[in-house]
C-alpha cells in the first residue's frame, strides 16, 4: 500500500500539474474510486488505485467530470467490439484490463512492453495502446476503431508505459 501524497508526489514524474492531480484525486476520493482513508489517516492505495488514479489524469479534460471520464474511458473495448464472457480469459474485456495487464508485463522485464505507450484522446473516448508488434485501439461499444469519432483535431496525450512501470515499482517495490 502507498499513501495517496506519495503516489501523487511519484506521479510528478509523468509531467502533469500537481495541483491538477491532486484535485483529481480529491474528486476520485469523494466518488469512491479511490480510498478516502481514515480520521487523521492519509489515503492508502493498492497498486490498481495508483494505476487508476494515473489514467483519471491522464484522460480528464474537466476537473469536475474526473469520476465520470475514468469510469467511461476504463469500460472501452478493443476496436469498439463486445467481447463476450465466454471468450478465453487472457483476451482484455476493457482497455482498463488491457493497460493493467501491460504494466504488469513492463514491470516484470518484458522488453516490448517497456517500449509501449499509451495515448488518451480527449476529443472524444478513445485510447491507443501503441507497442512494437502492433496498434490497438479501445473505443465505446459499436465505435468504428478506423474512423475518427468528431470533426476537427484530434489531441491526445501520450505516456511511456516504462514511465507507468517504474512509477508502480517505486511506489510498490519491484514485480519478479
Amino acid at each position: 500500500m502507498a499513501k495517496l501524497a506519495d503516489a501523487l508526489s511519484a506521479i510528478d514524474a509523468l509531467g502533469f500539474d500537481p495541483r491538477r492531480s491532486k484535485v483529481i484525486a480529491t474528486r476520485l476520493r469523494d466518488a469512491s474510486m479511490i480510498p478516502a482513508g481514515g480520521p487523521a489517516r492519509s489515503p492508502e492505495l493498492g497498486e490498481t488505485d495508483a494505476l487508476r488514479l494515473i489514467l483519471a489524469i491522464a484522460v480528464n479534460t474537466k476537473i469536475r467530470l474526473a469520476d465520470h471520464d475514468l469510469d467511461g474511458y476504463a469500460r472501452l473495448v478493443p476496436a469498439g467490439t463486445g467481447i463476450p464472457e465466454n471468450a478465453p480469459a487472457g483476451i482484455p474485456r476493457s482497455a482498463f484490463d488491457a493497460i493493467e495487464h501491460l504494466i504488469e508485463m513492463a514491470r516484470g522485464g518484458d522488453s516490448q512492453a517497456r517500449r509501449s505507450t499509451i495515448e488518451f484522446v480527449r476529443g472524444w473516448p478513445e485510447i491507443v495502446i501503441n507497442q512494437p508488434t502492433g496498434v490497438c485501439r479501445f473505443r465505446q461499444p459499436g465505435a468504428n476503431a478506423a474512423h475518427w469519432a468528431h470533426d476537427g483535431h484530434r489531441t491526445a496525450t501520450t505516456i511511456p508505459v516504462a514511465a507507468v512501470a517504474d512509477i508502480l515499482d517505486e511506489l510498490f517495490g519491484k514485480v519478479n
